[in-house]
């Protein structure tokens, strides 16, 4: 009896045994149940999975919205990452059509599935921003010229940058620490057109800060800084060169406070200043689009034509969106 024991239990390791190998090799998987004298019953992995708890959740997907500049080549699978409760090999596809080179705003969707065919999908919004322009690095080049995202011609030249003609300043665009020397001739004869025509409505204007210089500017920007911080400095003040004051085109009214807001000689500016060629430059709500908070009390003059184009009625256009441009430092 002992023998026959002891031979019944070879048998059943070795059978053991090979199940196993078999299993590490990666052939077909078979799960035996032994009963009393050797009997047991065979069953497929199919089999088996079906008897164990079913995964119904699905995977997570994380992933953010992307922002490339014209012409930037993405990876789309770049810091996208796929999570599952159970497999942590489920798969990631993308789809979606975007054209690198042309700007605007394309829905990408990213795919994954886990090894229980649970699906889940997510819609990321792949933005192309325009290329800034050109600026001449080589002293024998004094000209570059380019084609807004509008379709709009510029160039840039000495250090200026004209877009339809019409001088641009902001923080891609800047001015060479050397120029200006006060308010254009035209800026000051339209404000003053301006001044007397609000007067007979009873609104009394005037300029409390106009031409600033390079060095003017810098001392400002600074003293913000080390006021607030150099991010919270950036929403209100501009750096050295980056400034429409510098320009002599651009000027404070009344008062260069929030305390202007929605006085009455703020309200006659924003309904009437476009009559004398001069824009609210940094609309409420389009911080996006220029790069500076709300300032109900900077106007700068562009001509009548164009001021009315961007007074659209009452819903101001920023010189960023109608021209197709960005305003963004590059560090």
């Amino acid at each position: 009896m002992k023998e026959k024991s002891s031979s019944k239990t070879s048998y059943i390791l070795i059978v053991i045994l090979a199940i196993m190998g078999l299993s590490l090799l990666g052939g077909s998987i078979y799960y035996a149940y032994f009963y009393h004298e050797m009997t047991y019953n065979i069953m497929t992995i199919e089999e088996f999975i079906q008897r164990l708890p079913k995964d119904e959740e699905a995977p997570v997907i994380n992933a953010s919205n992307i922002t490339i500049t014209e012409g930037e080549k993405v990876d789309l699978l770049k810091d996208v990452s796929v999570t599952d409760n159970i497999d942590k090999k489920a798969t990631l596809e993308v789809s979606g059509d975007y054209d690198n080179n042309k700007v605007g705003s394309y829905t990408i969707t990213y795919i994954a599935k886990d090894w229980y065919n649970n699906k889940s999908t997510k819609d990321v919004t792949l933005t192309v921003k325009a290329k800034p322009a050109a600026t001449p690095t080589d002293p024998q080049i004094s000209r570059v010229d380019f084609v807004t995202s509008k379709g709009f011609k510029g160039y840039t030249e000495n250090g200026l940058t004209y877009i339809d003609g019409v001088l641009i300043v902001n923080k891609t665009y800047s001015l060479p620490s050397t120029y200006g020397n006060g308010l254009t001739k035209a800026t000051e004869n339209a404000f003053s057109e301006m001044k007397a025509a609000a007067i007979t409505d009873g609104i009394s204007l005037w300029i409390c800060s106009g031409f600033r210089s390079y060095k003017t500017q810098k001392n400002l920007y600074n003293s913000y800084v080390n006021r607030d911080g150099k991010a919270k400095a950036d929403t209100y003040s501009a750096r050295a060169g980056y400034s429409e004051h510098q320009s002599g085109l651009a000027m404070d009214i009344n008062h260069a406070s929030s305390s202007f807001n929605g006085s009455p000689a703020a309200n006659w500016l924003s309904d009437n200043a476009y009559k004398f060629g001069f824009i609210l430059r940094y609309p409420d709500g389009k911080t996006n689009e220029t790069g500076y908070k709300f300032e109900s009390w900077h106007y700068r003059y562009v001509g009548v034509e164009l001021a009315t184009k961007l007074y659209n009625n009452g819903d101001w256009i920023t010189l960023e969106d109608y021209y197709g441009i960005t305003s963004e430092y590059s560090n």
